[in-house]
């Protein structure tokens, strides 16, 4: 089993830092909406874009596999919907504080982190 570069681990636990940063972030400002009963309030990872983002993240694992030649269900899984769902609190959470939050980089950030950890053999 070959380790993965140094380059890419330190990449892939800032890209985690980011994407746990948007959940609690999510989580947090939709709790605060509710308690508010706001119109737009409640998140879900399963929201609105998240078939582009879903999309993005298979691409870029399937990138991933056929760059290292490994492949696992269960790596397949947690590289597909982590990033998928962690893109989504992301545009969740900044779309609340700018509405011109670009769909592209919701769809980049799902992508990242899916090259990321599928090329690390978990």
């Amino acid at each position: 089993m070959n380790s993965p570069s140094p380059l890419l681990v330190v990449l892939g636990i800032l890209w985690t830092a980011a994407a746990a940063a948007a959940v609690i972030t999510s989580i947090v400002l939709s709790v605060r909406a509710n308690r508010r009963q706001t119109a737009s309030a409640a998140w879900t990872p399963f929201g609105p874009g998240f078939l582009a983002t879903a999309i993005a993240a298979i691409a870029g694992y399937a990138v991933a596999v056929v760059a290292t030649g490994h492949f696992s269900p269960t790596s397949a899984a947690f590289s597909i919907l982590w990033p998928a769902m962690a893109a989504a609190a992301l545009a969740y959470a900044a779309g609340t504080r700018t509405r011109s939050w670009p769909r592209w980089a919701t769809v980049a950030f799902a992508a990242a982190g899916a090259v990321l950890y599928g090329s690390q053999s978990m």
